[in-house]
This record gives C-alpha cells, sequence and structure tokens, in this order.
C-alpha cells in the first residue's frame, strides 16, 4: 500500500487492467491509499491481510466471482463490516442482488459509470455516522 493524507485503505479488484489503472489512479489523486487485485482469490488474501476501509470489486472475474468474495467477506466476523462497492457490466445484476439472501454491498454501480459517482459512493460510505 502507498501513503496518503486520509490514511483510508482502499483495494480495487478488476480483472480489466485499463479499468484498474484508471480507477487506482482516480481513488488516488482523492486521498486514498489503494491497493489492487485482479481476481477474487486475490482479493479474499489481499482483505485478510490488510483489511482495507473499503472495497470496490467487479462482479465478473477469473478465479472467484464478486459476488462470492462478498458473501465469504460477510461470513467472516472480522471482514464482515467492510464496505463493498459492486461494479458490473451486466445489466439488472442490482435486483439479483436484492434477491439473493444475505448479499449485502455497500453500493453499486454498473458500468459504465461516471468516476465522480464511484468518487461520491466512497466520500458517503467512509464518513461513518456522525458523532
Amino acid at each position: 500500500m502507498d501513503t496518503a493524507e486520509n490514511g483510508k485503505n482502499i483495494l480495487i479488484v478488476d480483472d480489466e487492467p485499463d479499468i484498474l489503472f484508471v480507477l487506482t489512479t482516480a481513488v488516488r489523486k482523492n486521498g486514498y491509499l489503494v491497493d489492487t487485485a485482479s481476481n477474487g482469490l486475490e482479493a479474499l488474501e489481499k482483505i485478510k491481510a490488510a483489511h482495507p476501509d473499503a472495497v470496490i470489486m467487479d462482479i465478473m472475474m477469473p478465479k472467484m466471482d464478486g459476488n462470492t468474495v462478498n458473501l465469504k467477506l460477510k461470513e467472516n466476523p472480522a471482514t464482515a463490516g467492510i464496505p463493498v462497492i459492486i461494479m458490473t457490466g451486466k445489466g439488472h445484476f442490482k435486483e439479483l442482488l436484492e434477491i439473493r439472501e444475505g448479499v449485502n454491498v455497500a453500493a453499486y454501480l454498473e458500468k459504465p459509470f461516471p468516476i465522480s459517482m464511484l468518487l461520491e459512493k466512497l466520500r458517503d460510505i467512509l464518513k461513518g455516522p456522525a458523532l
């Protein structure tokens, strides 16, 4: 992980190198620490090792899809509270997420989406409860 002023660690998970590059650049420019993973298994390993403050994750990935990664995170008390932002190019996937029991995501974005929308959702999620 690199260093940034706000100290919030974000893991970005996508199997498309160009998408990883664009998202990583945008998130870093907004003051977040960023690590990346290119598949679900690598993401799980990094999440268990580093406990990021949030995960931005694609659904369709090799080795383990994002939905399975999210379910595994929610099953483990040590990682259950990590907010997950789901990205997908598959339309209407949000309805499938809402139907499946036990699937809890902090936000959902359908590709393509404006980077500003992702950053706004990330800020909202990381604000936490008001004091």
